[in-house]
């Protein structure tokens, strides 16, 4: 009786925690792995600032600092623990200011982090119970609010939109020397920091490893680009992509928690940036796709699930192989 209940105990436990995956993804706390991804994202970071002047650092600095005064406020308001100590809030700032230009006005930063904290992630209990991610829905918020104040031109996207291809060469793509948001323009810098995390263990490279190959292999049965290397270089290097697939399609609070789960997800967030890219009035799609992505991450979960073994009574299974009566 007593190993009875502690079997029940364990298991649901393990049921709860279920319902937080960063809680059981590993042994390292949630801040340790916020940090890790603070670090990851330096090297892009520095980038941005030396790419766009300190402009960018003022825009990632407000919105960084917004995020985590906004969550504070929050928690005191409802009386709760106070929880930027877990980091959380400094990455979501970072993270949306990474998906906007370096010439926006200074309010829109701060109408982000705001939506993205407060709305996306404090409303729904918190970070481990939020559905969408923050700084993607914060990105989205003020694109639809602002969109003059946030969008791009001459980028190599917006380019491809009208029609036309770019003049920049894979170097200037790959390394980040293309107009583009503060954070999204070095793929090089950003895959570093994605390899970083993957080696800590941190995120899992099924998510961004099918998402990309998606996009790649969406690139490649368009109709007059089937042998156009430079159309799939410019749609996978510039843009969202890279940066998306690795730091928010592997958001484990946002996407499936199982193996196959991660890889299904990455392929429909894939799928669908493209189809977006291609047919929407927009040049970028990616933040639209993850987030649908995400709002589709538990029944990906329960299709992936590995199904429990059943137990069959003797009735059902005669020992003799008959028929059960």
């Amino acid at each position: 009786m007593t190993v009875t209940n502690n079997m029940t105990a364990s298991g649901a436990a393990l049921s709860a925690a279920r319902k937080f995956p960063p809680y059981i993804k590993q042994q390292d706390t949630v801040r340790s792995m916020m940090a890790d991804v603070l670090i990851a994202l330096v090297p892009a970071a520095v980038w941005g600032v030396y790419k766009f002047g300190l402009r960018a650092l003022l825009v990632i600095a407000l919105s960084a600092a917004t995020a985590v005064a906004s969550e504070t406020l929050f928690d005191l308001a409802v009386k709760r623990p106070i929880s930027v100590g877990d980091l959380s809030a400094v990455v979501t700032g970072i993270l949306l200011a990474f998906c906007l230009p370096s010439t926006v006005p200074l309010y829109v930063p701060v109408v982000g982090a705001v939506f993205a904290v407060v709305v996306v992630k404090c409303f729904f209990g918190g970070i481990g119970c939020n559905i969408l991610n923050p700084a993607l829905s914060g990105a989205v918020f003020v694109r639809l609010c602002f969109p003059e104040a946030t969008a791009l031109t001459g980028d190599p996207l917006s380019v491809l939109k009208s029609g036309g291809m770019p003049e920049a060469s894979y170097y200037d793509v790959i390394v980040g020397n293309i107009p583009g948001n503060i954070g999204e323009v070095s793929a090089l810098l950003l895959i570093a920091g994605g390899v970083y995390l993957i080696i800590r263990g941190v995120i899992d490279w099924r998510a961004p490893v099918f998402m990309i190959g998606s996009v790649v292999l969406v690139c490649f049965l368009i109709p007059d680009n089937v042998s156009s290397f430079n159309f799939v270089m410019y749609e996978v290097f510039s843009g969202s992509l890279i940066m998306a697939a690795l730091f928010m399609a592997t958001d484990p609070v946002t996407t499936p928690a199982t193996v196959s789960g991660r890889a299904a997800f990455g392929v429909l967030a894939g799928v669908l940036t493209m189809l977006l890219r291609i047919c929407g009035t927009q040049p970028e799609g990616v933040a639209y796709a993850v987030l649908t992505a995400n709002l589709l991450s538990g029944v990906i979960d329960r299709i992936t699930a590995p199904k429990p073994a059943r137990r069959e009574s003797a009735a059902a299974a005669p020992e003799n192989g008959g028929d059960a009566e």
